[in-house]
């Protein structure tokens, strides 16, 4: 099996700036709704800082910030036995707006089984969450 690596991402294109959607994509707390059942920030929104985040249909997961390039990357870890679970946020300028992607890459022993077992639906669960989270920072962007 040996150091597998597979990676899977969603995107949406938002009227909102690099920086609206950063205030949303570094606020858990306000990630609620649509496919988001919750999001929990344990700490600062600050490297070694921790995220519990549920999506609709899966188990919660709890991954630890690794890095952050504001305003258009940050970067969180999910460990388990034979698994790792990279998630990227990225936040691309785009005219009149700014593309948004998330990103998982899982790399371990069981990053091929996981893979076939999940590959697919993280593409479209990605596509949702970005489609939410560019939804959230448009409403924020109307309300100023």
């Amino acid at each position: 099996m040996g150091r597998e690596q597979r990676s899977y991402e969603g995107s949406r294109r938002s009227t909102a700036s690099p920086d609206q959607v950063w205030a949303v994509w570094t606020d858990p707390a306000g990630w609620l709704g649509g496919p988001i059942a919750t999001a929990e920030l344990d700490g600062p929104f600050e490297v070694g800082g921790k995220i519990t985040t549920r999506v609709k249909g899966y188990p919660a997961v709890r991954s630890t910030i690794t890095r952050i390039e504001s305003p258009r990357l940050w970067i969180g870890v999910a460990k388990q036995p034979g698994l790792t679970m990279t998630y990227e946020h990225v936040i691309e300028p785009a005219a009149g707006g700014t593309v948004l992607t998330e990103r998982a890459i899982l790399t371990g022993p069981f990053a091929t089984l996981m893979a076939r077992l999940l590959g697919r639906r993280l593409e479209s669960t990605f596509a949702a969450t970005t489609a939410h989270c560019a939804a959230l920072a448009e409403a924020r962007t109307e309300a100023s």
